[in-house]
This record gives C-alpha cells, structure tokens and sequence, in this order.
C-alpha cells in the first residue's frame, strides 16, 4: 500500500479535454443509456453587459461515453446566456436522462434551459427555455449611469427534489439578482408552476437533503452579498418554511454540499468561503439543527495576495475508500485542488485531518464532480476538463 501511494503521488493528472468557453460547473449521467455516465460540463464563460448582444458564452459540453467508463465523445448543445449550473434527471418519466440548466445573463428570457432526453443521437433534443414569470426586482450593482450591471433574476444554481412528493422531479432554483428561490412544481408532459420565496441579498448555491428526518426534502442556500447560511425546511403540503440562519463563519459563501459525515443519519453541511477567509466551514447537523464545528483554510496563499484560493467549488466524497467523506475544494487563484480526509469524528475541527493537494498551473480550478468514484475536474481558465489525481 505504501508503494501503490507513492506511485499515486508521482502520477501526473490525465491530459485535459477541451470545452466550450469558461466550464463552471459539473453534472452527470447516463443520457445515451450504455450504462455509464456522460458528463456534462456547464460552461458560462467570461460576464458581459447584459446590453450587449451575446452577454455570455451560451453552450453547454457534454461528453458522451462510448460502452466504457471513459467520456470520449463530446458535443456541445445551445442553452441561454451566462449557464451556471446544471442538473441531469429523468423530468418527464420517459425514462430519458434530461438536462436542466439555469442561465445568469439571461437578457432573453431562457432563464431555465431544459434539453429533454431521447432515444437517438445526440441523445438530448434542442434547449427549451423556460422563462422565470412576473416581475423581479433588483438592488445590485449599476453602471455610473443607473442601469444594472446584471439582468433579473440571475439565476445561479439549482437543485432537483420532490416537494409534494407526487413522485415526479421537481426544481428549486436561486436567484441572485432579485434575490428568491423558486420551486417549479413538476405538473406532467413537460409543464411546471412556480412558487417564490424571498432570501436575504445575494444567495448563490442550494444544495437539497432531509435534514431532520421527516421523510421531507429541506432545502439550504448560500447567501453570497450576506456572509449567511439559510436553511428551509420543506412541509407536507410542498411549501417550505424558513428554519435556521447562521454566519458562514468566513467571507462571500459560495457553493455547499450536504452529506452524512458521522454516519448517524443527519447530513452536515459544508460551505466554501470564496473571500479574503478562503476557507471551508463544517456545520454539524444535530437533528435538524445546525451548529458551527470547525474551519478549515487551504494555507496555499501566495505571496502578494489578499485572497488565497477563492474557493469555487466544495465537494464531499469518499476518494480513499474507509467509508468516511472526504472533503475538496477548487481553488481557482491558486490553482490548486485541495483535499482534507475525513475523520468520522465529532468534534470542533475533528471532522477532517491532513490535505494533500494537486496543482493544475495556470488552468484555474473552478468544479468538482465524483463520477464513477472519480472526481472530475473544470478548468475555468484553459477552456478544459481532466480528472484529479491525489
């Protein structure tokens, strides 16, 4: 075993694969039904003015497996301005994997971008846009001359859950600019309703999970402009209730996962700070109520710098195979991908011990993803993907 890791340790990463301009967030699964799983690589692209014509890189890049675990085959499919994120699952019971994307710069109405699953190549059917109804408002950043920096609502992240519990898959979605979540209600043949719930300023990232165990899906958000976390907890009748607010215990939370980390059923959740702190919180789940155990920083600030890594990305996954989750973070200035290897332990600062980490020079560390007990990479600054290596 020692020598199988020191062999790990002096392999050098796969050579990247390219995509379409920007890759920022990762999803997965079996879209061409060969029984593995494609990869679908969310790629915004640099920011524009919302007045300009293409604000944003508008595609997506998906690799397709070929009767193997390795994605080969890539093609790229037309979603809306500014895509964010992704989530890959079966919308309307055809038993096709479908695409949902949220589009940020959204100045043409695709707000949700939704390629439905078919049976032939290329396996996915032209985008559908699905524009995010009624009137959003927005207290954002504005140019010297009044106008916003970024169009309403802005969508930045998304979550796919069962809120009535009517068996089809539901949506929630955050907005960032206009500040709400939104459940889109499954109704059947390809048709949703939509319900708002106001945030604090600036939420960014939702993950989905049963926090308390009442066989109900709860939703938490980061709160970027708020340094907050929120947590919502979902009812029987499909709606949901603000639960619990707590600092982010570091500056400009971005992206969190939720994840059973001492086994006793109740999933923890851990938020990336992106600013100046760059660190990654542990919020111990005792019952469905949340409490601050521990920080951990990525110590790879380099000289110069008031911001380390700018954490875009946490992940929690179990890389070593002990049973316990492991915890990854992208760190895009650094360049760097860091992991801290869980514990299983409770306790403040126990739940995860020694990092180890992978450099990808000059190619901005920007999503993670575990596929297939892998973990893929998105390189923001080289227009690629690759998978990560200890």
């Amino acid at each position: 075993m020692p020598f199988l890791f020191a062999f790990l340790l002096l392999t050098p990463p796969p050579a990247p694969q390219a995509t379409a301009p920007g890759p920022y967030h990762l999803a997965s699964g079996d879209l061409n039904r060969d029984g593995f799983a494609d990869l679908v690589i969310v790629c915004r692209g640099e920011l524009l003015s919302p007045k300009e014509k293409r604000p944003a890189n508008d595609t997506i890049t998906v690799y397709f497996t070929a009767g193997t675990a390795e994605p080969v085959n890539r093609q790229d499919f037309g979603v809306g301005f500014g895509p964010y994120t992704a989530v890959v699952q079966d919308l309307d019971g055809d038993g096709f994997q479908d695409v949902a994307v949220v589009n940020f710069q959204a100045n043409d109405g695709r707000h949700l971008s939704i390629l439905w699953g078919q049976a032939q190549a290329p396996y996915l059917s032209a985008a559908v846009a699905i524009p995010m109804t009624g009137e959003h408002g927005y207290d954002k950043q504005r140019t010297a001359t009044g106008d916003p920096i970024y169009p309403t609502p802005g969508l930045t992240s998304i979550a796919v859950l069962d809120a009535d519990r009517d068996r089809r898959a539901d949506l929630a979605v955050v907005a960032w600019s206009s500040d709400f979540f939104a459940i889109l209600r499954n109704q059947g043949q390809r048709r949703f309703t939509q319900q708002i719930y106001p945030l604090p300023p600036g939420p960014r990232d939702v993950a989905a999970a049963d926090f308390n165990r009442d066989g109900l899906t709860d939703l938490a958000f980061t709160i970027y402009s708020s340094n907050l976390v929120e947590v919502w907890l979902g009812e029987k009748d499909g709606r949901f209730r603000r639960a619990q607010q707590f600092h982010a215990q570091g500056h400009i939370p971005y992206h969190l996962k939720a994840g059973d980390l001492d086994g006793d059923g109740y999933p923890e959740l851990v938020v990336g700070n992106r600013g100046p702190s760059d660190n990654v919180a542990l919020f111990r789940n005792e019952k469905g109520r949340f409490r601050f155990d521990g920080s951990w920083a990525t110590d790879t600030r380099q000289a110069g710098e008031s911001t380390a890594d700018e954490l875009r990305d946490v992940l929690l996954h179990d890389v070593d195979g002990d049973g316990k989750l492991d915890l990854l973070a992208a760190g895009h200035v650094s360049h760097k991908v860091i992991m801290w290897r869980g514990t299983g332990r409770v306790g403040f600062g126990q739940g995860f011990g020694e990092a180890r980490s992978r450099s990808y020079a000059g190619k901005g560390p920007r999503a993670l993803l575990a596929v297939g007990g892998r973990i893929a990479v998105g390189l923001f600054d080289s227009d690629e993907w690759t998978w990560w290596t200890p």
